[in-house]
């Protein structure tokens, strides 16, 4: 199984043909290079407001009226290329109320979604996004998707990985070197105490304003940290801040026999340690 993380940076765009013509692009470059799942990021769809001034309350609800012809382009794409599209994420209603919301596209043309379920401050308070209740089993071979901040919890990795997943996928969206790093060390700590793949997607670059006065980090495939894997426990990384698209192949037979191999086994080994008070 090949994947892709794209690092996804913004540009001058004009309205949607210019931003479906994007996404159309960088789907290209990971499906010339065999790609067969493809992992976008958290918002990309902000690039809709390049040379549009939103107000910031009324972002979600204004930039959700491209929600069908998002899917629909989704759909249409990976039946066309015959790829699993992970489509980053995009604001839609749902139940009257905006969400943050990952559309997954298969090669059947069917379609799958995952809501953002632990919303950040600004996203509660500024966007007033409601917030999703379940993660998603998808696909064969079984993958989910966390958005961004969800994947900073353990409990998000370890619950779709008991429910059968191999690799989680994390769009993300993150404004300066902490919140990368927090995402980042979040998808090497998944990986290490599920021993499953993961892979992070980002957006970087700027609209010099809110809600993107900046963007930044790197896209990466990433594996648990033992052997047979890389001691940097990294795949395939993209360059920091460029555009790019980082592809790797997983092997998931390699992967089963890791939890059963070496000094360490964290997914055999996994526990509820119980805590005692004293004094």
């Amino acid at each position: 199984m090949r994947v892709a993380a794209v690092n996804w940076k913004l540009k001058p765009c004009a309205g949607l043909d210019d931003l479906l013509a994007h996404f159309d692009e960088l789907t290209m470059r990971c499906v010339t290079e065999g790609a067969d799942l493809i992992v976008f990021p958290e918002h990309f769809v902000l690039e809709l407001l390049w040379d549009r001034e939103v107000d910031v309350r009324k972002m979600p609800r204004n930039l959700a009226q491209w929600d069908e012809d998002l899917e629909g382009h989704f759909s249409d794409l990976a039946v066309k290329t015959g790829t699993t599209l992970v489509a980053g994420s995009h604001f839609a209603m749902e139940g009257g109320e905006p969400r943050n919301v990952c559309v997954v596209a298969f090669p059947d043309g069917s379609t799958r979604r995952q809501s953002k379920i632990v919303l950040t401050q600004f996203e509660s308070a500024e966007w007033g996004l409601a917030a999703g209740d379940s993660l998603s089993v998808l696909g064969d071979p079984k993958f989910a998707v966390t958005i961004c901040y969800d994947c900073e919890f353990p409990e998000s990795g370890r619950a779709v990985a008991e429910a059968g997943c191999l690799l989680q996928c994390i769009p993300a969206f993150t404004e300066a070197r902490r919140g990368f790093n927090r995402v980042r060390w979040s998808a090497h700590a998944r990986a290490v105490e599920n021993q499953i793949y993961v892979v992070h997607s980002s957006l970087v670059g700027s609209l010099g304003r809110e809600p993107v006065p900046s963007a930044v980090g790197s896209s990466a495939v990433i594996a648990p940290c033992v052997e047979p894997f890389p001691e940097s426990a990294i795949l395939a990384e993209t360059a920091w801040c460029e555009e790019g698209v980082a592809i790797a192949d997983l092997d998931l037979d390699m992967l089963l026999a890791a939890r059963d191999a070496g000094d360490v086994r964290n997914w055999n080994d996994r526990r509820q340690f119980n805590v005692r008070l004293d004094g």
